[in-house]
């Protein structure tokens, strides 16, 4: 075995590892941390596939964040930092859930006919037209930038919910 599929199947179990731990966390906090472990481990698997866009989407999207503004968003609001009582989460419900949309997503691609060509032409320049898509006034950048808007909004009303009174 070589070391890339080493390294692969290390960031495999990480990224699954710690995605379950965050299910089965009784701390919200701590659950938000595993959330941060699992989404690394999924970013070092895409840079393994080769796929540097994708993990530099993971890192900066999900990581940069999503997560960064759920651990802001939970320390801010104090009640749920100081108990320590257990929330309300079943983990052995949860699991089954997880089982269960987990089957039927894999019924799903199994059922699906797979074509033997892809659908789209792979370009040569296509990771340059895409920043060149978001950039471009006639492109996305609106879009791109009313999300970037809804998170701040997001973000500070998140900080004046919080706020003690």
């Amino acid at each position: 075995m070589s070391f890339g599929v080493v390294f692969f199947l290390l960031f495999a179990v990480l990224a699954i590892g710690a995605a379950v731990r965050v299910v089965l966390c009784h701390r919200i906090f701590h659950g938000a941390m595993w959330l941060i472990v699992s989404f690394f481990g999924v970013a070092a698997v895409y840079m393994l596939l080769e796929s540097p866009f994708l993990a530099g989407l993971q890192l900066f999207i999900y990581i940069g964040g999503v997560a960064v503004l759920t651990v802001i968003a939970i320390m801010v609001t104090k009640r749920v930092m100081a108990t320590n009582k257990r929330t309300l989460n079943d983990p052995i419900s949860a699991g089954v859930v997880a089982l269960a949309l987990f089957g039927v997503m894999v019924w799903m691609i199994l059922s699906l006919p797979l074509p033997m060509v892809p659908s789209v032409p792979v370009t040569e320049g296509g990771l340059e037209l895409l920043g060149a898509a978001l950039v471009d006034p006639r492109g996305f950048l609106l879009p791109f930038e009313v999300v970037s808007v809804m998170m701040l909004v997001v973000l500070v009303a998140s900080l004046y919910l919080g706020r003690e009174r």
